[in-house]
């Protein structure tokens, strides 16, 4: 889907949050994100985001080293990490080196 960015620039794969007027920003750690940018988007400019309700796989920007196969958590600045207090519905699929790095992350299912 495309959205119009605020006044400030987003990288690509950023988890992004909706504001009342329509427009995305980087999602803060405690911000429901809707999904996350499949391209770097211009301040004030276009993008598209993938939606969180999207089939496939996700990619990420790790705000530090993650352990592949790891549950993620929201991060500032719309980062994900493998540790933290409030689960997201993602998992590393590929293991990050360090902060920046782009991973994919598939949906997390969990059974009783």
């Amino acid at each position: 889907m495309t959205f119009q960015a605020t006044a400030a620039a987003i990288a690509q794969a950023i988890r992004v949050k909706v504001d009342s007027n329509g427009q995305i920003s980087a999602a803060a750690a405690t911000d429901a994100a809707v999904g996350v940018t499949t391209e770097a988007v211009a301040a004030s400019g276009w993008g598209t985001v993938k939606l969180f309700s999207a089939p496939g796989t996700f990619l990420v920007t790790a705000g530090a080293a993650i352990t592949r196969g790891t549950q993620l958590y929201p991060l500032a600045a719309g980062k994900v990490d493998d540790a933290g207090t409030t689960a997201l519905p993602l998992i590393a699929l590929e293991a990050a080196l360090a902060d920046g790095d782009i991973i994919a992350a598939g949906r997390a299912l969990k059974g009783a």
